[in-house]
């Protein structure tokens, strides 16, 4: 097993998706899944895409896409849950950021992992717009478009720039709204982009310093995981206990010293 084999075949399934995302931004129907959550028809094509290259290339794999299309694993057979007769799956957001994409905001992408277990083995997000390709492979490292990336220094939320997400329906109550409103005056400025994975991204390029989660799936994370973790930042579960894709609400911080900083308000 070579990481690298595998995320060169994640890369190119992640590039020729997002070219289909491209071509297609501007130009299709959406509809509502749930109340405010999106999904369009390059969801499920870029989902097709993927999915065609990946299992093409690995047949003996399993799959789990956000989309409900084919009879693949579902979100709650991977990490700890992982079947054992079928331990490398792909974990794929064919489109990570829906709602930016429907308003031709430049912020969305596909997000591709392969996860033996909870042992994550590469991953790869990508932004079609900018053409900016992060990937990572298990003890290999991380990359921007083939350069080596690691983490910021910064060690105390007073200093860091936070992204975190909402779900997709919130109220005052939601542990993302409490934590938000917990969080705002200790940190130096926060940010919601729209993509989860994107976010994560950026954290480990050095752009963000942490990031929180409350209510997450594993698609959105599970490349985004591996990008911090070989970039150097750190990664557990929301509540400070090991982080695993079963259970992915996730604390993810560029320093030990920083995620510490951050645990105490979550």
């Amino acid at each position: 097993m070579d990481p690298l084999e595998y995320l060169d075949v994640a890369r190119q399934a992640a590039q020729k998706a997002g070219a289909l995302l491209a071509e297609k931004l501007g130009k299709v129907s959406v509809r509502e899944k749930h109340p405010a959550d999106l999904v369009t028809e390059a969801d499920e094509a870029s989902q097709k895409m993927i999915e065609e290259i990946l299992l093409t290339a690995y047949p003996d794999h399993a799959f789990i896409g956000e989309e409900a299309i084919g009879n693949h694993l579902s979100e709650q057979e991977c990490g700890k849950n992982a079947p054992a007769d079928r331990p490398f799956t792909w974990i794929v957001d064919p489109l990570d950021g829906t709602t930016n994409f429907v308003h031709q905001v430049p912020h969305f992408g596909p997000s591709i992992a392969l996860a033996r277990g909870s042992e994550l083995i590469c991953g790869v997000v990508y932004n079609p717009i900018t053409k900016e390709c992060f990937t990572a492979a298990k003890g290999k490292g991380a990359w921007l478009n083939d350069r080596p990336i690691r983490v910021s220094q910064v060690q105390t939320s007073e200093k860091a720039l936070i992204s975190f997400s909402f779900p997709t329906t919130v109220n005052d109550q939601a542990p993302d709204m409490i934590t938000f409103i917990k969080l705002a005056p200790h940190v130096q400025a926060m940010r919601r982009t729209g993509s989860t994975a994107l976010n994560l991204a950026y954290i480990a390029s050095g752009r963000f310093d942490a990031q929180y989660n409350h209510a997450t799936h594993a698609w959105d994370v599970a490349a985004g995981v591996l990008l911090v973790q070989e970039a150097g930042g750190v990664i557990t579960g929301s509540t400070g206990k090991p982080f695993d894709l079963s259970s992915p609400p996730f604390l993810a911080a560029a320093t030990p010293e920083l995620h510490k900083n951050m645990l105490k308000y979550l």
